[in-house]
């Protein structure tokens, strides 16, 4: 058996095993990924507000045109960030006890598939495994220590950036608005370091979960040799 899975499975990479995860099944409602929907509509809502900003700042005010394009880009944007933002926000007031039974009801949903997922990578052999869990510690501890260096401790801040944005816009908000260059380009900057952050934290957590993985596969990949070497004749 073991034979044939290795012919079949002749090298791993981190592809192989990116893909593998990307396609492991989630339980409905529980996902933390942003969906495609929501990254397109934070795209949007993030260009309009931009675009909106610009055409206050370079047109001129008393132009019938002026006004239709920053009012059209306003009601872009806060319809994107609606869409973005509202299906992520509790249907319901969330209470002690039915925080902990959603959590325990995703372990149990999850955990078969982790399982799955450390046994099809302990068909490989030991060294290799071993080989790619050092790898990935190594990538891993060196993120962590570049990390803080662009982003600090933005990731903590979840939607935030977005709201300080919105509050800078609508401020004092009158026509025309006259909003600075140091507020826009303020703007700009933080919503930049924002995405940049989450998207450094994203590749980070990934390269954790290589490295918790072909560590638990290695173990077990391991044990099977020495089952295997013992109870070969001598």
């Amino acid at each position: 058996m073991d034979k044939g899975i290795h012919m079949e499975q002749t090298e791993l990479t981190f592809k192989t095993l990116n893909d593998r995860i990307d396609a492991l099944p989630e339980r409905p409602g529980a996902s933390l990924q942003l969906s495609r929907k929501t990254k397109l509509a934070y795209a949007i809502g993030l260009v309009a507000m931009a675009l909106g900003l610009l055409a206050t700042k370079l047109l001129p005010s008393n132009q019938l045109y002026t006004v239709v394009i920053a009012f059209v880009m306003l009601v872009i944007e806060l319809i994107s960030f609606a869409i973005a933002i509202i299906p992520q926000l509790p249907l319901r007031m969330p209470g002690f006890q039915r925080e902990r039974r959603e959590y325990a009801e995703e372990l149990d949903f999850d955990m078969p598939h982790h399982l799955g997922l450390v046994q099809w990578l302990s068909n490989f052999s030991p060294e290799e495994l071993q080989r790619l869990a050092d790898y990935a510690n190594y990538r891993h501890e060196r993120m962590k220590e570049k990390l803080p260096l662009l982003t600090g401790s933005l990731e903590k801040l979840g939607i935030l950036p977005v709201v300080i944005a919105l509050y800078i816009q609508f401020k004092g908000m009158h026509w025309p608005p006259q909003p600075s260059w140091p507020e826009i380009v303020f703007s700009g900057v933080l919503i930049f370091c924002y995405w940049a952050c989450m998207l450094q934290v994203s590749v980070r957590l990934r390269v954790q979960l290589f490295e918790i993985l072909l560590k638990k596969a290695a173990t077990k990949a391991e044990l099977r040799v020495q089952q295997n070497t013992q109870a070969s004749p001598a």
